[in-house]
């Protein structure tokens, strides 16, 4: 009876007769439930979800589906094939319930399972199915090629099936995919095949899928009296079949036929009756149903699942002590492994930071040494060829001979630093160990630092708690420890500020203080500052040093077994603090005596050697400060902070040019606005403001953008060559330069501005002025004089004094910019003016001459007349006639 009811419903079904078919399969569920028989409960289940399933009752049919799906997990027997085929046709019937649904995620999920559950089952026919309902997830999803892919897989496994109904459901797909990109024939094609497939097996619910294929693809085409045909065929089939989701589409299909032939009323009447069929599938009650009842199903496993944990709970924990040891061990051995890999690592990390450091250190010692090179070998390979050349008076060569003295010494003393930092690490020989009055040695120091001191400006200070402190010590190193330390102080410290040393006996021993008001260091340096070839970023702007001197002092410090520390704020000052033990061992040293070889009687050589300073230039350049627009002599401006390199240039120029001379920038841009020079010659590096920042700022300023700049320095990169006319240089040249290089580019510059300036003259002379094409920064200037003046012409009073304070200049800026422009005084260019409108209102207007000469600022015709004529030698009333 279970058999038969089985077969029976089958067969009511696949000719559409739902009723009969749910009755049978009801009958043999319960049969099969009265013996027990799991097997066969689990297929009546199924059966009748796919009969509900076909009549679009989605909860009932879900209801069945879970209901196998459980029976399939409690069974002991899961390993079986036709276990196994029930569990793949379960999930089956409950995925195309959420393909029906639009829940297309869970679908897809379902149906992957239940294909790899057919795939293990080797089921062609199972396959096939799947491969379709997965192709039908793509295609509602919109893939349409993937879609196509599985249904060809599809139908590949329904021909070795040798199902007609698969095939048929397979042109059926294919005929969807050909309909959605318009390839209406190619439809048509397929949707015949499946339709003719479908008619032979007498299978109503599968030939309705090709009779409303038809139907779609004729309404597509325009054929809606043969749409119609199938239509009424597909209705009545729907209708006998009681199938709520094919009518659901057979009234949105009559919805489309009435809307293409206008009929409004029949077209909305089938339009909301198929609305309400498909309502009747999809409604809100069968949505939560099904939800619950996976829910359930889940929570049952979930359930299941716990009690196998618990019963293999025991069993774990008895093996659990073992595969701890075990683990812990392994732990061990693998914690050693990785622990001597991270070290290893780290090792070769570190070298490899250190050899990177190293080549930088390298590379930025030879390139700072070379810099430190460079200026000394300009100025001596300069005045070299200017006593080649000859021509210079007594005094002047001995100048040169002691300015190339001073240069070659600086370079010896460099050398000889190198040395010592080789000597001192080599440990080469014993120091030799001094006994002597340590105050009255560093007070010796120190006189020999006041002169320097006074011409830098700064106030230098010996300060010592004692009058005599007797100790131990090496002479050489503590002479070269309180130099590189002084030397450093004052190159650092501003005008009027101050460098002080103090020292103190502290117990057995001595406290050394190096105290200055400078510029800082910075805290990101500080750790390194004692490091060999090390230069910090904050060096004040001056010449870059070697990094020696301060690796040196820390290395002789330690020789005597002293040490040093430092403290110091960016714009604060710096402090450095040395401590030295009084005694060195046991020993009666030899006690110290001066003599002439001592360091402290030789030269003093600071920053290129020498104490002769930028002042003393403007004390022998007598006359300098008188108005320089008096001079047939073009002046220019030599910011440079190394003497021997501003004397060298002055040898050079002082015959053709009045010289003015600048320590650093800041001093050299308050030169600039004072005395307002034809040119300016540059260095880089400088303190308090460098090179670059003066460019800047002359650029930027309204009084000072005309004037060219030639930058002269010892850095050779092409990116400081770049950076340095981006800044606003017109030349870039590097020490050691070429003597008449200089020259030429110094007279060309010049010349340029001289013939602008007279071009501009004439043109203004002539009226033309337009034509001139002069910087956009003088034209700007011009364009603002121009309109102050403009605006001011009607008074009387307008005057050089009165467009100066407009303009915000003094009268001597006002008229060293105009006169470097336009080649006019100030007032000679406001006359010019006041002629070049009077002469457009002769030319353009009718006007008095006499109110003419008032609209330009001229009280009295006559004298009017007598400066027009003076300008344009003719009267007002002959150029009236002239232009008339």
């Amino acid at each position: 009876m279970i058999l038969t009811c089985k077969e029976l419903g089958k067969r009511y079904r696949e000719t559409a007769h739902f009723d009969k078919a749910i009755d049978y399969h009801r009958k043999g569920l319960m049969y099969a439930m009265q013996l027990q028989d799991t097997v066969e409960i689990i297929q009546a289940l199924n059966n009748l979800g796919t009969n509900f399933r076909r009549l679009g009752i989605m909860d009932e049919a879900s209801s069945y589906h879970y209901q196998a799906l459980m029976l399939c997990e409690r069974s002991s027997n899961k390993t079986t094939f036709i276990a196994k085929k029930n569990r793949v046709m379960s999930l089956s019937g409950i995925g195309n319930v959420y393909l029906t649904l639009d829940n297309l995620d869970a679908a897809d999920s379902i149906f992957r399972v239940t294909l790899a559950g057919e795939q293990e089952l080797h089921s062609d026919l199972g396959q096939a199915m799947n491969y379709a309902n997965l192709g039908s997830v793509f295609e509602t999803r919109g893939m349409i090629d993937s879609a196509l892919v599985y249904y060809q897989l599809s139908m590949e496994h329904n021909r070795k099936a040798h199902s007609d109904l698969g095939i048929s459901l397979c042109h059926n797909h294919f005929g969807r995919l050909f309909a959605l990109e318009g390839k209406w024939n190619d439809a048509l094609r397929e949707y015949r095949n499946a339709y003719d497939l479908m008619e032979k097996t007498g299978d109503d619910w599968h030939w309705l899928e090709a009779c409303l294929s038809l139907v779609r693809v004729n309404i597509s085409k325009g054929n809606i009296r043969v749409a119609k045909v199938y239509l009424d065929k597909a209705q009545r089939t729907a209708d006998a079949i009681h199938a709520w989701e094919h009518l659901s589409e057979v009234y949105r299909l009559r919805y489309l036929c009435y809307e293409k032939a206008g009929d409004c009323r029949q077209a909305l009447d089938s339009y909301i009756r198929s609305r309400a069929y498909a309502d009747s599938v999809k409604n809100v009650d069968n949505v939560n149903h099904i939800q619950n009842l996976r829910v359930n199903y889940e929570r049952e496993r979930s359930l299941r699942e716990m009690t196998l944990l618990r019963g293999t709970y025991e069993m774990q924990q008895r093996t659990k002590n073992i595969y701890l040891l075990v683990s812990l061990f392994a732990l061990l051995l693998v914690g050693a492994a990785a622990g001597l890999l991270w070290y290893v690592s780290r090792m070769k990390s570190r070298h490899n930071r250190a050899m990177k450091q190293m080549e930088k250190v390298r590379s930025n010692f030879f390139t700072n040494v070379t810099h430190e090179f460079r200026t000394p070998l300009t100025v001596i390979l300069g005045l070299l060829e200017q006593l080649q050349k000859g021509g210079m008076n007594r005094e002047e060569l001995q100048k040169s001979i002691e300015t190339i003295s001073r240069q070659g010494q600086s370079l010896l003393d460099l050398v000889n630093q190198l040395l010592e930092v080789s000597k001192v690490r080599s440990e080469v020989g014993e120091p030799e160990w001094r006994t002597g009055d340590v105050v009255a040695y560093i007070r010796m120091l120190i006189e020999n630092y006041q002169v320097y001191a006074q011409q830098k400006r700064v106030d230098l200070r010996f300060i010592p708690e004692e009058m005599s402190i007797m100790m131990d010590f090496v002479p050489e190193y503590l002479c070269k420890i309180i130099r590189n330390l002084l030397s450093n102080a004052l190159k650092f410290t501003p005008k009027e500020g101050r460098v002080s040393l103090l020292m103190s006996r502290n117990k057995d021993k001595l406290m050394i203080y190096v105290v200055d008001t400078g510029v800082g260091i910075d805290a990101g340096d500080l750790p390194h500052i004692f490091d060999t070839f090390y230069q910090g970023e904050n060096n004040g702007g001056s010449d870059t040093g070697s990094g020696i001197g301060l690796s040196l002092v820390k290395q002789m410090t330690e020789c005597m077994y002293g040490h040093i520390k430092v403290e110091s704020r960016l714009g604060e000052g710096t402090k450095f603090m040395i401590t030295l033990p009084l005694q060195h061992g046991n020993s009666l040293w030899e006690k110290y005596l001066p003599d002439e070889k001592s360091d402290f009687f030789q030269p003093l050589s600071v920053n290129g050697g020498g104490v002769m300073l930028a002042e003393d230039y403007d004390v022998e350049r007598a006359g300098e400060n008188r108005e320089i627009n008096d001079s047939m002599h073009s002046s220019i401006l030599i910011v440079e902070d190394n003497e021997d390199v501003s004397y060298y240039i002055d040898q050079l120029l002082k015959k053709d040019y009045h010289l003015l001379y600048a320590r650093n920038g800041n001093e050299g841009l308050e030169k600039a606005k004072e005395y307002m020079p034809d040119l300016i010659l540059t260095d880089l590096m400088m303190p308090e403001m460098d090179g670059y920042e003066l460019c800047r700022e002359i650029r930027h300023s309204d009084i000072l953008n005309h004037i060219p700049i030639i930058i002269i320095t010892a850095k050779s990169e092409e990116e400081d060559r770049v950076r340095g006319l981006d800044t606003g240089a017109d030349a870039f040249l590097q020490k050691p330069f070429n003597a008449d290089e200089l020259k030429v580019r110094i007279v060309k510059l010049l010349e340029q501005r001289r013939l602008l300036r007279e071009k501009y003259s004439h043109a203004l002379h002539e009226g033309t002025d337009q034509a001139v094409e002069l910087s956009v920064a003088d034209q700007e200037f011009l364009t603002r004089l121009n309109d102050l003046i403009y605006s001011l012409m009607g008074h009387h009073n307008l005057n050089s004094d009165l467009l100066a304070n407009k303009m915000c200049m003094s009268l001597s800026q006002l008229n060293r910019k105009v006169k470097a422009i336009t080649g006019f005084s100030s007032s000679g260019y406001i006359l010019q003016m006041r002629m070049d409108k009077a002469k457009r209102l002769l030319a353009s207007t009718n006007t008095p001459v006499g109110d003419i000469a008032m609209k330009c600022g001229f009280p009295e015709i006559s004298y009017f007349s007598r400066m027009f004529k003076q300008t344009f030698q003719m009267t007002p009333s002959q150029y009236r006639k002239k232009i008339l």
